[in-house]
């Protein structure tokens, strides 16, 4: 069994084509069909069913697929560690990430793992835990960054870090004197809110049903898609708001409340999908945000 055909294996079963496998890795379909052909003779088994343009791994094809990535990730160690001249990392990595993770944990991720891999090419989109979840499962991105756990059972999520959500208001509003309020006095304020889909507005309202509250007991002033404009509309004194406490450490414009026996939390997870994370970059990625969670704490307390 060639290692030739087990990367034209895992570029069909990623991309779901033998048309767009062999784009890839740049042969005609008929050596793709040839490659894949050839295994499939010599396992005596089908690997993936054909379906119209399109093509789907058996139950076969998944299973010789994880054994294929062991095999061409140790092939690549091997020629790091003991080939005569290392040969740098590269490639791309597209990532996908709701808006809390690409303020402070994708950043903090990525600054170390250039440190290893400084060769590989990042590139990173900003959503929602929903649109970055769509990104994931189509295709379109690698690997996400998402604040729940996805929708999708053909997604595979990895707790990375815990994030806690605290009310932050004005440094000059009343509240941030006092440093404490109550949920009954909350319903006395304007609250600001990310749009439907995300993660961080649907961990405060499920906290607030924990406590026999719901969100329409509450006057929403704005909802808004973007962070930023959450924070300067704090700032000027449109209302208060809910905000991951490691994305507002250093913003000497906001102030922390706490919220007495109110406290919203959730994990931060990366997903990928399995069938799709092919390339050598990616699995890279994954390995190293398994080691830095590994090293750091998982509750935030306003440090890592």
């Amino acid at each position: 069994m060639e290692l030739r055909n087990l990367r034209t294996i895992i570029a069909a079963a990623e991309r779901g084509s033998f048309t767009r496998a062999a784009e890839r890795m740049e042969l005609t379909q008929a050596a793709v069909s040839q490659q894949i052909g050839a295994v499939e003779t010599e396992l005596d088994t089908r690997l993936f069913d054909r379906q119209g343009r399109g093509v789907q791994l058996t139950e076969s094809g998944h299973r010789l697929c994880e054994y294929a990535r062991q095999i061409l990730d140790l092939v690549d160690e091997a020629t790091r560690e003991v080939g005569g001249g290392q040969q740098p990392l590269t490639g791309n990595l597209r990532i996908a990430t709701s808006s809390v993770p690409a303020e402070w944990l994708v950043p903090e991720l990525l600054s170390e793992f250039r440190v290893l891999w400084p060769h590989i090419h990042e590139t990173m989109a900003v959503s929602d835990s929903s649109q970055a979840e769509d990104a994931v499962e189509s295709g379109a991105a690698d690997i996400g960054f998402v604040g729940a756990l996805p929708r999708s059972s053909a997604l595979r999520a990895s707790p990375v870090v815990e994030d806690e959500l605290v009310l932050v208001v004005a440094v000059d509003h009343p509240m941030a004197a006092k440093g404490i309020t109550t949920l009954k006095q909350l319903r006395n304020e304007s609250l600001i809110v990310r749009e439907a889909g995300s993660a961080s507005r649907r961990c405060v309202e499920l906290a607030l049903e924990d406590q026999g509250h719901f969100a329409a007991e509450f006057t929403i002033a704005l909802e808004s898609n973007s962070n930023d404009a959450i924070r300067a509309a704090v700032k000027r004194g449109v209302g208060v708001a809910f905000f991951s406490r490691a994305a507002i450490r250093d913003d000497r414009g906001l102030a922390s409340v706490k919220v007495r026996g109110f406290h919203p939390r959730r994990q931060l997870y990366v997903i990928s999908d399995p069938d799709r994370i092919t390339e050598t970059p990616a699995r890279k990625f994954l390995a190293f945000v398994e080691e830095w969670r590994s090293r750091h704490v998982t509750m935030l307390t306003g440090t890592t």
